[in-house]
């Protein structure tokens, strides 16, 4: 029996029905020799699309990565579209550590050969994910990230009442499929669960695809365990994820 921690961003016991849609989702997507527990962060700095916010959230993220490995877990996936600490995380355990927006921007090039990321907010489409596209060196195979502009409790809201905010997601998914855009990726974890439970896998009027990025996130860590486990294959040590010499103490 494998082990995965799906490690979230957000206070996740305050978003309960995201929570559950994760769990319904991750036991379609992952085998059945699989288990899994869902974590997220005890305190939500605010606000919280700013990068100020999120690194302080990311100290206690790492810190539960850590503990996975030492309690046992195979593999931690990061459900968060801003792929916190994953360079970090891979620098310190051995066990895999897989992002939402690594995983579904490599992936989306097997779909088509331009995407954009559709987010909820305005700051994440100004600062954060234009530097991760950046850092995964995609900006040949992407087209500016749209927005449209609701909150996380709006898109709590949206398990129960979801036309609104699909209706403006769908908008800006035709905005950038105008602008040549491909596959579209839900630039946010509870925004994707939001699209998965309502069938949203292509763009209306369309032959745009949208990409399950909660999906592709959890293929990846049993991709990886699955390579390590029959070929043996595990990360490199060698250059960028040159483990430090001296770690962080764990904490319980």
């Amino acid at each position: 029996m494998k082990k995965i921690l799906i490690q979230s961003s957000t206070e996740i016991d305050g978003f309960p029905e995201y929570r559950d849609g994760i769990k319904s989702h991750a036991k379609k997507i992952l085998p059945g020799n699989y288990s899994f527990d869902i974590a997220g962060v005890t305190k939500k700095y605010r606000p919280g699309d700013f990068m100020a916010s999120e690194f302080l959230s990311n100290k206690e993220i790492l810190q539960n990565i850590i503990n996975a490995e030492k309690d046992g877990y195979d593999a931690v996936v990061l459900h968060c579209f801003l792929d916190p600490v994953l360079d970090e995380a891979r620098e310190i355990v051995n066990i895999p550590v897989v992002g939402m927006a690594e995983s579904s921007m490599l992936l989306s090039q097997m779909y088509g050969k331009k995407f954009a990321v559709i987010t909820h907010s305005v700051q994440l489409a100004k600062k954060e994910i234009p530097s991760l596209i950046k850092k995964y060196d995609l900006n040949h195979s992407s087209i500016n990230t749209q927005y449209f502009d609701v909150s996380l409790l709006d898109l709590e809201n949206a398990f129960s009442d979801p036309e609104a905010v699909i209706k403006q997601f769908l908008d800006a998914c035709e905005t950038a499929v105008e602008k040549g855009a491909e596959v579209i990726l839900p630039g946010c974890g509870l925004l994707n669960i939001v699209c998965v439970q309502n069938g949203l896998s292509k763009v209306r009027n369309t032959g745009a695809t949208i990409l399950d990025v909660t999906g592709a996130v959890l293929k990846m860590a049993d991709t990886k365990l699955t390579l390590q486990d029959v070929s043996g294959t595990t990360i490199s040590r060698n250059g960028y994820y040159e483990k430090p010499r001296f770690l962080p103490v764990t904490q319980t």
